[in-house]
């Protein structure tokens, strides 16, 4: 905690174990293998940021069993209570495979796509945590997430990044850099010749804000529906409350709980 106030980032090793490492990347590797570089959906000025020659998707709970043991690690859910004031669900899972070529990623704040906590600045609320998983070695040259230290503290939001400014999250798989939505980053360049760098990124995000990945129609209830109540909270399959023991005020079904239609007991998250 005293690391991700100071700097805006952490890195923490053995973040998940190898037996859980290993079932990740066999779980996704088909998903890995016949995924395009680049998206056809995102729009000419917007590839630039999503990287030509980076492999992208998401619905990880529906694809991977093993990442929804990746939603249950008690580390994030102890970061999420300390670092959060309202409840919290999952902003989004998605694997990040970054090519051989890629050039380095635009740096940004993950908060930007709600434009008003941007705006805000420092002085907005703690919005979002996240974690960027090393499923292979980051090194500098393949490609290692760029950080820049502090950036969560500037005066000024509108303030240019520059690359030369940033240190790169070097770890080996199985690894997590853990840090704030307010913290400047971009994927780095990848060098060489012929190495993907394969990472996974998830975060949680504020009950009152509208997640990036619309998590319950990625993920139906016919199949989220054999995960613990905690997992289905964080998909959506339950009605965040403003605070703790607070009763939910939005994403609500004939103003009650989300659990209610599903007749899911409540209370029984953890």
């Amino acid at each position: 905690m005293a690391g991700l106030a100071a700097d805006g980032g952490v890195i923490v090793r053995d973040f998940i174990d190898a037996d859980l490492l290993g079932r990740l990347n066999a779980q996704l590797r088909a998903h890995v293998e016949r995924t395009e570089a680049g998206s056809e959906q995102v729009q000419a000025e917007r590839q630039r940021f999503w990287g030509g020659r980076t492999k992208r998707f998401s619905r990880l709970a529906a694809r991977a069993p093993a990442f929804v043991e990746l939603l249950e690690h008690e580390l994030m859910h102890r970061w999420a209570r300390h670092a959060l004031a309202s409840d919290y669900w999952l902003n989004t899972g998605q694997a990040m495979i970054v090519g051989p070529g890629e050039r380095e990623q635009v740096l940004h704040r993950d908060i930007g796509i709600w434009p008003y906590i941007q705006q805000m600045g420092k002085a907005a609320p703690e919005a979002m945590v996240s974690i960027l998983l090393a499923l292979s070695d980051f090194t500098e040259e393949v490609g290692a997430t760029r950080v820049l230290p502090g950036s969560h503290l500037w005066d000024d939001f509108t303030r240019a990044a520059r690359h030369e400014d940033t240190v790169a999250a070097v770890m080996p798989a199985g690894s997590a850099l853990l840090y704030l939505g307010k913290t400047v980053h971009g994927a780095g360049a990848n060098r060489t010749a012929d190495t993907w760098r394969h990472g996974l990124h998830m975060s949680f995000v504020l009950g009152w804000l509208t997640p990036e990945e619309a998590s319950p129609i990625g993920v139906p209830w016919e199949i989220a529906q054999s995960y613990s109540p905690r997992v289905q909270r964080l998909l959506g399959y339950a009605s965040p409350g403003p605070g703790e023991h607070a009763p939910p005020r939005n994403w609500l079904i004939d103003f009650v709980d989300v659990r209610n239609y599903l007749d899911v007991p409540l209370g029984a998250d953890p």
